[in-house]
C-alpha cells in the first residue's frame, strides 16, 4: 500500500505542476461515423508560465457548425477556464478523483482506478495506465456527466508523450452518443515545439482509423 501510495504521489507530481510553459500545434477533426458535419481546424496554442492560454487558427476547412459548435467553443471554454483560474478542475488531483491502484500491469506499468468526485463534464470515470517512475500514459474512460442535453454518453482516450521531462497530452480521441445525429468522433492531435522555454521536435501523432 505504502508503494502504491507513492506511485499515486509521483503521478500528481507529473500532472499538476504549476508554472508550465507550453507552445503547441493542434490539429481537430470532428464529424458523424457516417460523413456528416465533418470539420477540421489546425491551431497554434501557447500557455506561458502565468497561466495565460493563447490561441491563432492557422487553417480550418469543412463544416461551419462544427467548427463553430466544437471547436471554438472547446478554445473558449478552456481560455476561461486559464483565466478564471479554473484551469485545475480538471487535473489529476485528490480533488477531483479517488486513485485506486489495480494490480500490476506488464512492462511495470500500473494502471490506477479514477473515480470522479462529483458529475461533472470536466472529469472522466475510467482507467490511468502510469509508467513505473509515474509518468501518464494512457487515460480513457467515461465522461462523468453529459456535456448538454443532446449528448447521452462520451468515450474518452487520451494519450501523453513525455517533453523536456513533462507529461503532455499527445492525442485525444472522444466518441459520443448524439440524439438526433448519431454517432460522432472527435480527435485533437498535439505537436509540441517549445516546453518551458525549451524546443523540443516532436511529430504529430497519428491516430489509429
Amino acid at each position: 500500500a505504502e508503494e502504491a501510495s507513492g506511485l499515486i504521489q509521483r503521478v500528481l507530481a507529473q500532472t499538476t505542476r504549476a508554472g508550465v510553459a507550453i507552445r503547441a500545434t493542434r490539429e481537430m477533426r470532428a464529424g458523424t461515423t457516417t460523413g456528416k458535419y465533418e470539420g477540421w481546424m489546425s491551431v497554434e496554442t501557447t500557455v506561458s508560465p502565468t497561466g495565460a492560454f493563447k490561441w491563432a487558427i492557422l487553417e480550418e476547412g469543412g463544416s461551419e457548425r462544427t467548427r463553430n459548435k466544437v471547436f471554438r467553443a472547446l478554445l473558449e471554454t478552456e481560455e476561461q477556464a486559464w483565466r478564471d483560474g479554473s484551469s485545475d478542475v480538471a487535473a489529476l488531483t485528490p480533488t477531483n478523483y479517488e486513485f485506486t491502484p489495480l494490480p500490476q500491469t506488464k512492462d511495470g506499468q500500473v494502471q490506477i482506478r479514477l473515480t470522479p468526485r462529483r458529475k461533472d463534464a470536466k472529469l472522466i470515470d475510467g482507467t490511468l495506465t502510469v509508467s513505473s517512475d509515474g509518468y501518464p500514459l494512457v487515460l480513457e474512460g467515461t465522461m462523468a456527466k453529459s456535456p448538454s442535453f443532446w449528448v447521452k454518453s462520451v468515450r474518452v482516450v487520451k494519450r501523453y508523450g513525455r517533453f523536456a521531462g513533462v507529461a503532455l497530452p499527445t492525442t485525444i480521441e472522444s466518441t459520443a452518443d448524439v440524439k438526433m445525429v448519431g454517432e460522432s468522433k472527435f480527435t485533437m492531435r498535439y505537436r509540441y515545439s517549445e516546453v518551458n522555454g525549451r524546443a523540443v521536435s516532436h511529430a504529430m501523432a497519428s491516430i489509429a482509423p
